[in-house]
């Protein structure tokens, strides 16, 4: 299967285009400014014309390279023409801004005169037309590739209650047979401490099957300390050994010695029975397991080390205990799995017809709880007969591949269109990541993902819905140790890499492709001008989202270059994150260029204020300022951010709070309301101006000044 299956990002982004242009405010601004509205009429018919056929483009690119590579130039001029109108878009919600604000009547005459006769707009006339003409191309070209116009799959399904991820099937005998080796105190003969590796093939269950033993009863209680480490493919000791110490000590450690951990680690764990899960193992080298493993040497007796792994050279490494090789699960296990996820009930025999369709597709399913899971997910949704016959008799399951397997990929064929998008985003995160559930949920908005499903309808609703739809297909796990959090399954994984082609990139090396729009790297301790060079071409870039890394907790940007420089030439982002480089004081006021930015995160930084172009940002949904100590202001232009939804400043030096964010119709969520000690100062009676923020019980104390923690009204949850 080639690695660019790209229709995921289409027609989403097409409804988003047809939403602004049969928007009545957007085309009375285009007549007022005299841009070409028969143009933007064209181009609606165009890109209905392009809608129809992409459900039979997303097929047939599987097998045919002349699709595929119509299909990735599409999603170019797609991407290229919602930038254009969402620009034009901004330009009608800055004027609309400023005429409703306090500016005077001269400047308000100097800007209907500049948005009226400036170039900018002849400009824009001659963008349209050259996006309608790309467009148009492309429709002209719908015969070549011989595709057809097809009726779409219904966009959204009904959002279901949460899977219990923790049914497990057909692994009872595997979970006693390991659990009489974890418990049994003498450790193998000539060893220190005790080795039990479990391997298989990805998919099969080799996580789980550690997860049951690791929060066992008896475990519990013949253990001192556990400990869990996800090592992944890249493997690196430090982090996995900071890991580790952390975990058993309860504490964060900045040192960068690892021979100082190592030893910290070998003293934590003296004199106690321990527990250490290595999930994931892919490196074969002896001497790194030997570096790895050297402070649990002369453990007190009993202690074990579980190592889950697809190598089998490194079962040779590793083992203690006779290795334990997983096998797949028989087709009855399989078929009860998918029964279990499907049909919500224990007894399926109530359903003797789709019982026999579901068990030959259980048999499809190759004894992998993963593509069992992932199957019942999308059966789950289908109702009857004949569309549990159209899954089982699917072209898909025969496509040859190496890259994802055919039954994960099948449930990703019938995602709805929004679904698909927001999945295939995940891919910029690695594996082994955990999911913050409000904010995937945050930056699904601020990309455009979810907002043409939401009219009339509270927005992060729908966006959580996608979130709870995803996790009852099982495309996204609850995590064992903590339910806010959750995780994708490295086949997974894979798969939204595979289908997110080019367009989304976790980035590990310094080679970004040239159509890259979502983008997300591990941020490092010291992150020096030369790592961000990559980024400087990158003119479309929609998501720069770093990702701390175990090593480090705060992490420092080594050039102010960085900030002043490079964030000027992405003036396509939607989502801006700069959180955790502690040493970032200012933002230039180039920041204002970035009309399209919906997400700006600032938390844990050093900012002390925010230039007076931050105000300009009239798209911004999500402003995230938590523990930026320094911070002590916000000025009253905050007001001029009329799509403020969500604002965040625990942890800050803020004094009091603006009259004018009374003014902020659309927030809602306020992470502290901070009353002003003047007498005529903002008091929690005011919050009542602001119809969607819910107050938590809330009495106002007299004194000076402080700080009353807001519930944040995350809808949906």
């Amino acid at each position: 299967m080639d690695a660019a299956v790209l229709g995921a990002f289409l027609s989403p982004t097409f409804q988003t285009i047809l939403d602004i242009i049969t928007s009545s405010k957007f085309r009375d601004f285009v007549e007022d400014r005299n841009l070409n509205v028969s143009l933007l009429d064209e181009l609606k018919i165009t890109l209905i014309i392009l809608d129809a056929i992409l459900n039979d483009a997303e097929e047939k690119q599987i097998t045919s390279p002349a699709v595929k590579k119509w299909l990735e130039e599409l999603k170019d001029a797609a991407y290229d023409a919602e930038d254009l109108l969402d620009e034009i878009n901004t330009d009608s919600l800055r004027w609309q801004v400023e005429q409703d604000s306090d500016e005077g009547v001269a400047d308000k005459v100097h800007s209907f005169l500049s948005y009226t006769f400036g170039d900018c707009y002849w400009d824009m006339n001659m963008k349209l037309e050259a996006i309608y003409r790309r467009l148009k191309h492309f429709a002209e070209q719908k015969d070549f590739p011989h595709l057809q116009s097809v009726s779409r799959r219904a966009h959204k399904t009904t959002a279901t209650s949460l899977i219990n991820e923790s049914v497990v099937v057909g692994r009872e005998d595997d979970k006693e047979k390991l659990l009489k080796m974890l418990v049994r105190d003498e450790n193998a003969e000539g060893n220190d401490i005790g080795v039990i590796t479990i391997w298989g093939m990805g998919g099969v269950g080799k996580t789980t099957l550690a997860q049951l033993l690791y929060n066992d009863e008896e475990v519990q209680k013949h253990f001192d300390l556990k400990a869990w480490a996800c090592v992944s493919e890249d493997f690196n000791a430090f982090e996995v050994t900071k890991n580790i110490l952390e975990s058993v000590t309860s504490k964060a450690y900045n040192s960068k010695n690892l021979d100082f951990l190592r030893v910290e680690l070998k003293n934590s764990l003296k004199d106690n029975k321990f527990l250490i899960v290595f999930d994931d193992i892919w490196n074969e080298k002896y001497s790194d397991w030997d570096d790895l493993v050297s402070p649990f040497r002369n453990g007190k007796g009993g202690s074990k080390i579980i190592v889950t792994t697809r190598q089998q050279r490194v079962v040779e490494i590793t083992h203690t205990f006779p290795p334990y090789k997983l096998s797949t699960l028989s087709n009855e296990n399989c078929w009860f799995l998918i029964a279990k996820h499907a049909l919500k009930i224990e007894d399926h025999k109530k359903h003797p017809k789709l019982e026999a369709i579901g068990r030959k597709i259980a048999r499809k399913c190759c004894g992998l709880p993963i593509a069992a899971r992932s199957i019942g997910g999308l059966l789950r949704s289908k109702a009857d007969e004949k569309e549990w016959c159209k899954i089982l008799n699917s072209n898909v399951w025969d496509i040859p591949s190496d890259d994802v397997l055919p039954s994960l990929y099948l449930s990703y064929v019938y995602l709805p269109p929004h679904l698909k998008k927001c999945f295939a985003f995940c891919s910029i995160f690695p594996k082994d990541h955990l999911l913050d559930r409000k904010q995937l949920v945050l930056l699904w908005m601020a990309e455009g993902f979810v907002q043409q499903y939401s009219q009339g309808k509270i927005l992060e609703i729908e966006s959580d819905n996608c979130f709870n739809e995803l996790l009852s297909r099982s495309f996204i796990q609850q995590h064992e140790g903590d339910p806010e959090k959750f995780i994708m399954h490295d086949l997974i994984i894979d798969l939204a890499r595979v289908v997110s082609g080019n367009s989304c990139l976790w980035l590990e090396g310094d080679k970004i492709p040239k159509n890259v729009r979502h983008l997300s790297y591990p941020r490092q301790g010291y992150d020096g001008f030369k790592m961000f060079e990559v980024f400087y071409h990158q003119n479309s870039l929609r998501t720069f989202l770093p990702q701390k890394t175990w090593a480090f907790i705060n992490s420092f940007v080594l050039s102010k270059k960085v900030s002043h420089d490079l964030l000027p030439k992405l003036k396509c982002l939607r989502v801006l994150s700069l959180s955790m480089y502690s040493n970032i004081t200012e933002l230039p006021d180039s920041i204002g260029n970035l009309q399209h930015l919906r997400y700006l995160d600032l938390s844990h930084t050093k900012i002390t204020r925010l230039p007076d172009a931050t105000f300009t940002l009239c798209n911004l949904q999500t402003l995230l300022l938590s523990y930026c100590k320094s911070f002590n202001e916000l000025p009253r232009s905050i007001e001029k951010l009329i799509n403020l939804r969500h604002l965040d400043i625990s942890g800050t030096a803020l004094k009091e709070m603006p009259a004018q964010i009374t003014k902020l119709q659309n927030l809602h969520s306020m992470s502290t309301f901070v009353v002003g000690k003047q007498s005529d100062g903002l008091r929690i009676r005011e919050s009542k101006k602001l119809p969607h923020l819910e107050e938590q019980k809330l009495r106002e104390r007299e004194r000076e000044s402080f700080i009353v923690p807001f519930l944040s009204v995350f809808v949906g949850r």
